[in-house]
C-alpha cells in the first residue's frame, strides 16, 4: 500500500505544469494486449488510501478544493459543468458540491468507511449544485437539439454563450429511455471521460490489499440497461456504468489539459494514486479497443555491475539500460556504504541511451573504487527521485538524502573475491523495465551492450 503524502504536499504538486508520475511509477505495467495492460496497470493504482467524505479531519472536500483549484488562484474553484468560478467555501456551502462522475447510485450507494470509490476523488468534482442535480445520475451520451441546454460560463477563454447546440453548453434529457442521459459540454468532455475510465480499472472486485474491505467490480458499458438494473439501492459486487463508446469518443475529441494535469497531481498527493490515462491518454485505446502499442517504460535500471575480482579490482563499473534517446545528463551513481547507509561515492552521469534493440540500450559508467560488499548503487534522477537502488551480498538500508529511509533490493548473486578479471554481474531475460530480467552469476562482462541471453522488447 503506497503511502499518502501530508496534503501540503498537494498544494506544491498543483503548480508542477506538467502530469508527471514518479520515476518507474509505471515500469510493471506491460501493455502488449488489452489484458495484460488491465492486470499490471490495476496493480498500480490498486489499494489506495481512503479519504473521507466528510469528516472533522481533512476529507473530499479538503482534496477537491485543492484538486479543483481555479488556474492563477489559491482561492477560488473552478466547477466541472458550469465552468464557473466560486470562492472557496468547504462543506455545507450553497453554491457548490461534490458530484460523482460514476453516480454512486450505481453500485456503491451506502457509505461507510470500507466504501472506497464513494470517496474516490479521482472521479469526485466540485460542481454548481444546480447542474449537478440536473445531471442526476444520468448516463454520459450524445445529445440532440432537443434537449435542455445548460449553459457555460465564459471563464479562461473557454465556455460561454447560449441558444446554439451544442456550442459550449450541456445538454439533458431526463425522460429519455431507459435513464435519462447527459452530455458534458466540450471543454470537459475528456475528463469525465477518463474519470470513468479509472473507475473501471480501479475497481475490479476483491478485496483492498491493506484493509481487507470488499470491492465492487465496476464495469463500463453500452448497454444502458445493465446500467438501470445497478440502481438497487444497496452496494453491489457487479455495477456498470455508460456509455463507453460515447466515453471513448469524447476522450479523443477532448485531450488532456493543464487543468487536469493539477487534478491528477493533487488526487495522487492525497489518495496516493494516479489516473493513469491522465498520464498515459493513448492506454485507453488498447484497454477498451485493443489498439495497444508496446508501452515505453520511462524506466532506469542498472543492468550490469562489476566491483571485484580476483586480486586487486580492475575496471569497476555500472551499468545502466533504458529507453533509446533518454538522456541522463543531471543523473548521478551513488555507491553506499552498507555499515552505515550512508554514500561515499558519487558518479555525475551524462550521454543518452542508443537503440540497441526495440528502442532500448545501455551506457556503461566507470566507478573506481566500488567497495566489496554489502553495499549498494543508488540512480537518481536529475529531479533528486531515485529511480532504482539495489544492494550486493546483504541488506542496506538508505542513510540521509535521497536514499534515507529507503531499503534497497538485495541482488540474489555477488562477485566473491574469486572472481576473474574480465567478468561482471548481467542481467538476462527478456521485456523492457528492470523487473522483467533476472540476475545472473558472474559471466564475460559486456559493458556499454546489450548482455548475452538479453532481448530488449
Amino acid at each position: 500500500m503506497r503511502t499518502v503524502p501530508h496534503l501540503l504536499a498537494a498544494a506544491a504538486l498543483t503548480t508542477a505544469g506538467a502530469a508527471q508520475a514518479p520515476p518507474a511509477y509505471y515500469a510493471s505495467v506491460v501493455g502488449t494486449s488489452a489484458a495484460q495492460l488491465r492486470a499490471t496497470l490495476h496493480a498500480v493504482i490498486d489499494d489506495h488510501t481512503r479519504i473521507p467524505y466528510t469528516a472533522s479531519s481533512t476529507d473530499t472536500w479538503d482534496v477537491l478544493e485543492l484538486a479543483d483549484q481555479a488556474p492563477g488562484s489559491t482561492t477560488q474553484i473552478l466547477d466541472l459543468y458550469k465552468n464557473a468560478l466560486y470562492q472557496k467555501q468547504g462543506g455545507g456551502n450553497t453554491f457548490y458540491n461534490r458530484e460523482h462522475s460514476w453516480p454512486n447510485s450505481y453500485g456503491f450507494p451506502v457509505d461507510g468507511a470500507t466504501n472506497y470509490p464513494y470517496t474516490d476523488c479521482h472521479h469526485l468534482f466540485l460542481c454548481d449544485i444546480a447542474y449537478n442535480a440536473a445531471r442526476d445520475n444520468s448516463p454520459y451520451l450524445i445529445a440532440s437539439a432537443s434537449w435542455t441546454e445548460f449553459a457555460t460560463t465564459l471563464t479562461g477563454g473557454q465556455g460561454g454563450g447560449t441558444g446554439a447546440f451544442p456550442g459550449n453548453s450541456n445538454w439533458s434529457d431526463i425522460n429519455l429511455s431507459p435513464i435519462g442521459g447527459w452530455q458534458t459540454w466540450n471543454g470537459r468532455k475528456g475528463d469525465v471521460a477518463r474519470a470513468l475510465f479509472y473507475m473501471d480499472l480501479r475497481y475490479e472486485g476483491g478485496t483492498h490489499g491493506g484493509t481487507g474491505a470488499s470491492e465492487p467490480d465496476l464495469r463500463l458499458t453500452d448497454d444502458l440497461t445493465l446500467v438501470q438494473n445497478s440502481t438497487t439501492g444497496n452496494n453491489l459486487s457487479v455495477a456498470y456504468m455508460g456509455k463507453l463508446s460515447v466515453l471513448l469518443q469524447w476522450h479523443q475529441e477532448d485531450p488532456v489539459d493543464q487543468k487536469e494535469i493539477q487534478r491528477n497531481n493533487a488526487v495522487f498527493a492525497a489518495q496516493g494514486n494516479r489516473n493513469p490515462f491522465i498520464d498515459n491518454p493513448d492506454w485507453a485505446l488498447c484497454l477498451y479497443l485493443n489498439q495497444c502499442v508496446r508501452v515505453r517504460n520511462p524506466e532506469v535500471w542498472v543492468n550490469e555491475l562489476h566491483y571485484d575480482n580476483t586480486g586487486v579490482d580492475v575496471n569497476e563499473f555500472v551499468e545502466l539500460a533504458g529507453p533509446a534517446g533518454m538522456r541522463l545528463n543531471g543523473w548521478m551513481l551513488l555507491a553506499i556504504d552498507g555499515a552505515n547507509g550512508t554514500v561515499y561515492a558519487r558518479q555525475k552521469l551524462a550521454g543518452a541511451f542508443p537503440d540497441q534493440q526495440n528502442g532500448y540500450g545501455t551506457l556503461s559508467f566507470p566507478f573506481a573504487g566500488l567497495q566489496d560488499g554489502p553495499d549498494a548503487i543508488a540512480v537518481v534522477s536529475a529531479d533528486g527521485a531515485v529511480v532504482h537502488f539495489i544492494a550486493y551480498e546483504g541488506a542496506v538500508t538508505g542513510v540521509g538524502g535521497a536514499i534515507a529511509g529507503q531499503q534497497a533490493t538485495q541482488l540474489s548473486v555477488s562477485e566473491p573475491s574469486t572472481t576473474p578479471v574480465g567478468q561482471s554481474l548481467q542481467l538476462t531475460g527478456a521485456g523492457n523495465h528492470g523487473n522483467a530480467f533476472t540476475w545472473n552469476a558472474p559471466a564475460g562482462a559486456t559493458p556499454g551492450q546489450k548482455n548475452v541471453g538479453q532481448t530488449f522488447q
